[in-house]
């Protein structure tokens, strides 16, 4: 299967925890212009993403894995729906409303989609249909209760840093603590960066009262997205709109994407999208 990748770095690098293991051709797509997309307006990078994802079709791709928050904007309002890879979305069905406990959610994300997350997550949440258990919840909240929050700073430090650094966790844990006291039944990252931190998130909420599905429920939503289509040899082409230069930077990425350096890389330079 052809999958193209279009996010940012650090969550490329997450997202490989998972693609590195399945035997598909692996597009990634480094806009490095705009990187980190949390510095850019939200509207803006979607207008720069439609203008992407029609450069991948003409590449022949057969489907488009995105950052969360924008696979569910477009999963809700584009035409391009039927390229996108629902990982997040499937994620969501399967593992998060389907086991909240009361119908309260916690979701973390950045600044930059603040404003937007919460309304995308309750047009997904529209779709699902309460399950027996929780429809004899008395207490249970259908449309779902949200508290949302966007993190301080420690998200956009996890690729440089060692994920069990101190200074690190504290951080994560300050803005955890905001859902603790929010009472929340369910947390939910909005990056897959985030989910770098998992052993720290887990050891911060109490599994029986607070709900977090990790790495191991993504890869359990890919498997169930792929596994009926035609597999292909495994193969990681980059693009990017400036030079792979930033390549030797990203020794970390680089080593995950090529499992061990024991399956090369390809490059190529984009110099127009229009």
């Amino acid at each position: 299967m052809k999958i193209w990748i279009l996010s940012s770095g650090n969550d490329t690098l997450s997202l490989f925890r998972v693609l590195a293991k399945f035997d598909h051709s692996y597009l990634i797509f480094r806009d490095q212009t705009n990187f980190p997309f949390w510095t850019q307006d939200f509207l803006y990078l979607i207008n720069q993403m439609e203008k992407e994802i029609d450069f991948l079709l003409q590449k022949g791709v057969e489907k488009i894995i995105l950052d969360p928050v924008y696979e569910l904007y477009f999963l809700q309002n584009s035409s391009l729906k039927a390229q996108i890879l629902p990982l997040f979305s499937t994620y969501l069905h399967q593992f998060m409303f389907p086991y909240s406990l009361v119908g309260k959610i916690g979701i973390l994300t950045d600044f930059a989609s603040k404003d937007e997350v919460q309304q995308l997550i309750s047009g997904e949440a529209q779709k699902f249909s309460l399950t027996e258990k929780q429809q004899a919840t008395k207490k249970f909240h259908f449309p779902f209760c949200y508290r949302v929050k966007s993190e301080s700073s420690w998200m956009y430090a996890i690729q440089n840093l060692w994920v069990h650094n101190p200074y690190l966790i504290k951080t994560m844990k300050n803005d955890l603590r905001y859902f603790k006291d929010a009472r929340i039944d369910s947390f939910v990252p909005m990056h897959y960066r985030m989910f770098e931190m998992q052993r720290s998130i887990k050891s911060c909420f109490n599994a029986h009262k607070i709900r977090f599905h990790d790495f191991s429920f993504l890869e359990e939503s890919f498997t169930s997205l792929t596994e009926k289509e035609e597999k292909s040899e495994y193969s990681v082409t980059i693009y990017s709109n400036q030079s792979e230069s930033f390549l030797t930077q990203e020794k970390k990425l680089i080593r995950r994407m090529t499992r061990g350096l024991q399956v090369p890389y390809a490059f190529e330079k984009i110099t127009d999208l229009d």
